[in-house]
């Protein structure tokens, strides 16, 4: 009669001899949204480059409309 293969902790893997285990972890990790990945941080103005031009412009536009009837 042949001998069992020899039992010890190199040879014994936990995934493959419990498969009670291997489904219940399986099932868990199903119904475990993804998650989510890492959005690159956004800059306050946004992804426009020319944003901070803009908000400039905007901002001389509105200071010339106050301060231009001031000095007439």
């Amino acid at each position: 009669m042949a001998k069992p293969p020899p039992k010890g902790p190199e040879r014994e893997d936990p995934r493959v001899t419990d498969l009670r285990r291997y489904k219940q972890e399986r099932e868990k990790a199903a119904r475990k949204a993804p998650p989510k990945p890492v959005r690159p941080r956004e800059s306050f103005l946004g992804s426009n480059p020319r944003a901070g031009l803009i908000l400039l412009v905007a901002i001389v536009v509105l200071a010339a409309l106050y301060l231009v009837p001031a000095f007439l």
